[in-house]
């Protein structure tokens, strides 16, 4: 396990949610979904961006294992498929994230639409934030082994 790029993946929601969810990108219209204006939003607390990194990490860690098949340490075996491909690229971490974001992230928020009687806009807006967020993490960890 390379430690820098857990540290990247890590970071990767925090750094694609700043500017994901900036009012100029999808802010507005994530916003407008949850019923919010500038004025009723406030700062979050900064107790909340460490539990939201300590998050992260957890997923990245899921992430590295499920991507890169515990990246190779099983002597090579998951790093080279017999006709010479290699799987140490980011382009075979967007697939897993990919894959990931269509079994997993989809599901989630589509069924707390129907549940909590969301929008659409609410769910559509927060699956493209992890969808993108779990494509990136999947591309650093597979490629940055």
């Amino acid at each position: 396990m390379n430690i820098f790029a857990m540290i990247a993946a890590t970071l990767t929601p925090m750094v694609v949610g700043f500017i994901y969810y900036n009012p100029t990108a999808m802010g507005g219209a994530w916003m407008r979904a949850n019923g919010f204006s500038k004025e009723t939003m406030t700062a979050p607390k900064p107790i909340l961006y460490l539990l939201s990194l300590l998050m992260s990490f957890l997923m990245s860690i899921f992430l590295w294992a499920w991507t890169t098949g515990a990246g190779g340490t099983d002597g090579g075996l998951q790093t080279i498929t017999p006709d010479g491909h290699s799987y140490v690229t980011f382009g075979h971490g967007v697939v897993h994230g990919i894959i990931f974001s269509i079994m997993v992230v989809m599901p989630i928020f589509v069924t707390m639409k129907f549940f909590e009687q969301r929008k659409w806009a609410w769910a559509f807006v927060n699956i493209g934030y992890w969808a993108l967020t779990v494509i990136v993490m999947c591309g650093i960890l597979s490629a940055w082994r």
